[in-house]
């Protein structure tokens, strides 16, 4: 039997969490399913499922592997579509490697602008951490990086650079959204903080300037998403201090966003791979998310391609501190 049909029998039992749900959606019958299930754990000699009440549900084991099984088939799809565009059946996609905020907050703007109807441009958008941005347009795999503090590179070529500072995002109900800023960082000593949990980037440089101020904050919840981070401020795990781009994009309800007395920059920006032909539409798509930064942003800034090494420096100077 085809491992890459026991993989797709695999990645949708673990989606519906019922072998009678996954054989549906595949068009085959529930004891072919079972089959291939039973012997993928053959296979590996471990279980990947376990039954919690009706559903079937991931094993430690098998939750590792759900990763890499999705990773591998992606990436099964885009060689079949980049099959179909080398002998022609297909445009190619510009492909991006962006990180969320950038996604959310510029993409989608930048898209529409880049066309309408038939001259919207094809899309192949993977949503990663800066670091396997950077690795993805150097590997060929994006032909753009759209990511938090590119990092110079002598394989990347950097578009544009811009920064725009960071917020402070706060639940309705807080002492604090009944002011109008700038808050001063002295007036988060003490409180419970939703933070991100990379260790590099604006984060780091968050942490930084808390430190350098001598405020002291309780890190209630870490995760990688400012959406994600949102939901926990709303829900009242505490207050944080957030990117400024993914709120552009949709208001939420429940918080209330108020500028920082001390600046703390988000960088952000475009890259391509060094040496390598950008597609005209992957040029627009590049200057339309520069424009929907300036449009969306009151306080970004576009730096000066001769400032850009001096200002990375600079950045990763601060990170370093910790």
């Amino acid at each position: 039997m085809s491992r890459l049909k026991i993989l797709e029998a695999y990645l949708q039992v673990a989606s519906l969490g019922s072998v009678t749900a996954a054989a549906k959606h595949l068009g085959v019958s529930q004891p072919s399913v079972s089959r291939m299930i039973q012997e993928l754990e053959r296979d590996l000699g471990q279980p990947l499922f376990e039954r919690v009440g009706q559903r079937l549900v991931l094993t430690p084991k098998g939750m590792v592997l759900r990763d890499d099984v999705e990773r591998a088939l992606a990436g099964f799809v885009n060689l079949w579509e980049r099959a179909r565009e080398v002998v022609g059946e297909a445009e190619p996609p510009i492909r991006i490697s962006a990180v969320s905020a950038l996604a959310f907050g510029l993409l989608t703007d930048a898209w529409k602008a880049a066309g309408e109807g038939a001259n919207a441009p094809r899309l192949m958008v993977e949503v990663e951490n800066p670091d396997r941005v950077q690795n993805a347009v150097m590997s060929g795999t994006a032909q753009i990086g759209a990511t938090s503090a590119p990092l110079l590179h002598r394989d990347l070529v950097l578009e544009w650079l811009g920064t725009a500072p960071c917020v402070l995002a706060v639940p309705e109900d807080d002492p604090l959204a009944r002011t109008e800023g700038p808050v001063e960082l002295k007036a988060l000593s003490g409180r419970n903080l939703v933070g991100m949990s990379l260790r590099r980037g604006v984060p780091a440089r968050i942490r930084a300037t808390l430190d350098a101020a001598g405020v002291d904050v309780r890190v209630k919840v870490r995760t990688t998403s400012t959406m994600n981070a949102l939901s926990f401020i709303r829900a009242g795990a505490g207050i944080g201090i957030v990117e400024p781009l993914t709120l552009t994009a949709e208001a939420l309800p429940g918080i209330r966003i108020l500028p920082l007395a001390t600046a703390i920059p988000y960088c952000f920006g475009a890259v391509t791979a060094r040496g390598v032909p950008v597609p005209d539409k992957a040029r627009e798509l590049i200057a339309a998310m520069q424009v929907v930064a300036q449009h969306r942003l009151d306080d970004f800034t576009l730096i000066p391609p001769e400032e850009h090494q001096s200002l990375l420096a600079s950045l990763t100077k601060q990170e370093a501190r910790l």
